[in-house]
């Protein structure tokens, strides 16, 4: 690795700056234009509870750490909640005014903002190691992905896991730099953050082991000594730092009812353990990985998931640019690393793949944000194969290179804000997208936008599939939608269209045989359904088609 970061003529780490700071506001506006997702109420009321009492069981298949930052942003954003008089019975969200709710929001999804562009210029650390060009590509990527930018503006887990991992990464790269006892603590502390964040990262810890294991093999005289030393301060580092995220608690973990909710079969008590209710959510994670739950891909529902899912969520969720990016680096450089440094490549790639392999083996799969952990050990090998390429090439492959990061960053930029329903156009863009995709990608996002429409319309009637939270406290005023024709207007989820969950199946088909009149954050279908429509629609409805299955159905723009 190289470490020396600067190069003639270029002031790289003013363009680092320059990035965080643009990546900051891009997130920070879609932050205030998105309403509350399906996940974000019930981790700002569980960050209340563990702030006021100590309470680590509410929703415990969370960890802990990123309900510490969501509740320390609330502290700062209204008191009164914390209020040791008045608080119980309070939520973050719904009993507050609107505009208080909206603060709110803004402030927990702040802490993330913080976490995420913070994740940023860990990855721009790690990666300059490979050369001041390598360090900026892999910031780049970061700061552009629209699946960073989608999770890293919500108070939800996925984007501090990827900050995490960006932490780890970078202290075990410094791990390998000089080997010793203080760096492999360093490395087990960063280990148990990113536990305390998501479960899914503990995949790193087998990953780390090795390199600490082969870092301190060398040199051969006493290495077996250090490799037990260095493991042991790693593996005692990442139980210290994940126990003092759960302040240092002792608990009886109860297989039996995890986190509060009661499994089918006989359960132990254990304890009293660390971390208790850590291991719990654990333990409920992997459970419900296991059964499963509805998800959707390709038109088609199911709760035993897809072994392709997430390698379809890749495809389709990744700017075109980013891929065109890996394509050349693959070409280009993969037989020349091979040859030479194979096991870097197996370190950097390790975890990404033992990920990729666990969801798709699973039986939850909720959306490409279950990957993002992964995310930024993938911009460490293109920073790495970037520095490979134009050492190979010279400035042809740096040219190629930043036209793809520029595809890429142009690509996701065009969705601002709805980075969540970001498609690229393979999918058809976020118009085409969900008839592939749908999970974790209309999360309830945009019924803000929904809210804003009506009071600027105001529609005799107003039908309307919501998915989460609470409509009538955004100001949406509705009823549910019929089965059989009726005139009015109808809002349609675009994950109620597609996977319907809240209605039943097929209760729809008479009206979404024809495309949306218009799309609200590209997640909300609008109708107008006028008398001459109806009959149209009655006469349409013993053959309903849906219009994502008719070539050439996918009209409606997005309003703003």
């Amino acid at each position: 690795m190289s470490s020396e970061p600067r190069e003639r003529g270029v002031p790289w780490a003013a363009l680092a700056a320059a990035l965080a700071v643009c990546q900051a506001g891009l997130l920070l506006s879609t932050a205030w234009d998105k309403s509350d997702t399906a996940d974000e109420p019930y981790y700002l009321s569980s960050a209340l509870s563990q702030w006021t009492q100590g309470n680590f069981d509410e929703t415990c298949d969370a960890p802990a750490l990123p309900r510490w930052g969501f509740a320390a942003a609330l502290r700062l954003a209204d008191p009164p909640l914390f209020d040791a008089s008045a608080r119980l019975g309070r939520d973050p969200l719904w009993s507050r005014p609107l505009p208080q709710t909206r603060i709110n929001l803004l402030a927990a999804r702040a802490a993330t903002i913080g976490v995420t562009v913070a994740g940023g210029l860990l990855v721009w650390l790690a990666a300059r190691r490979f050369g001041a060009f390598a360090g900026f590509v892999a910031h780049a990527l970061w700061c552009f992905s629209p699946s960073v930018l989608a999770s890293g503006a919500l108070a939800t887990l996925d984007a501090w896991a990827a900050s995490a991992s960006a932490l780890v990464m970078l202290a075990a790269v410094r791990h390998l730099e000089r080997p010793g006892t203080v760096r492999a603590a360093s490395l087990g502390g960063a280990l148990g953050l990113a536990a305390a964040c998501k479960v899914t990262t503990l995949g790193l810890a087998p990953v780390a082991l090795g390199l600490a294991a082969w870092a301190a093999s060398r040199p051969r005289r006493g290495r077996w000594g250090r490799m037990a030393v260095h493991g042991g301060v790693l593996v005692g580092g990442l139980v210290l730092a994940l126990w003092a995220v759960y302040g240092f608690s002792l608990g009886i973990v109860d297989t039996g009812r995890p986190c509060g909710r009661s499994l089918a079969e006989a359960g132990y008590r254990l304890g009293p353990l660390p971390f208790a209710p850590w291991l719990e959510g654990a333990l409920l994670q992997w459970r419900h990985g296991s059964q499963g739950h509805l998800s959707y891909l390709f038109g088609r529902t199911g709760s035993d998931g897809w072994w392709w899912f997430y390698l379809a969520a890749l495809a389709l969720k990744t700017t075109l640019g980013a891929q065109l990016l890996y394509l050349l680096l693959g070409l280009g450089v993969v037989g020349l690393a091979w040859r030479r440094e194979l096991a870097l490549d197996v370190a950097i790639l390790g975890y990404p793949a033992l990920l990729l392999a666990a969801m798709s083996l699973g039986r939850a799969q909720n959306g490409i944000r279950y990957l993002l952990p992964a995310f930024p050990l993938t911009f460490l090998w293109a920073a790495r194969a970037s520095e490979l390429a134009t050492r190979r090439f010279g400035s042809r492959a740096r040219l190629a290179i930043l036209i793809a990061l520029g595809l890429g960053t142009f690509e996701s930029l065009a969705v601002h804000p709805h980075h969540l329903m970001f498609f690229n156009l393979w999918a058809g863009g976020p118009i085409g997208g969900p008839r592939y995709l749908i999970d974790s990608d209309d999360w309830g996002q945009d019924q803000r936008r929904l809210a804003a429409w009506q009071a600027e319309n105001r529609p005799w009637r107003l039908y309307y599939t919501y998915y989460n939270g609470r409509p009538a406290h955004w100001g949406i005023h509705f009823e549910p939608p019929p089965c059989e024709p009726a005139p009015g207007f109808y809002a349609l989820q675009a994950v109620e269209v597609h996977r319907p969950k809240r209605i039943a199946a097929g209760c729809l088909d008479w009206l979404t045989v024809e495309p949306p009149d218009a799309r609200l954050g590209y997640s909300i279908y609008l109708y107008q359904v006028s008398r001459p429509r109806l009959e149209r629609l009655r006469a349409e409805a013993d053959t309903p088609t849906p219009f994502w299955r008719s070539r050439g159905q996918v009209r409606g723009h997005d309003e703003p």
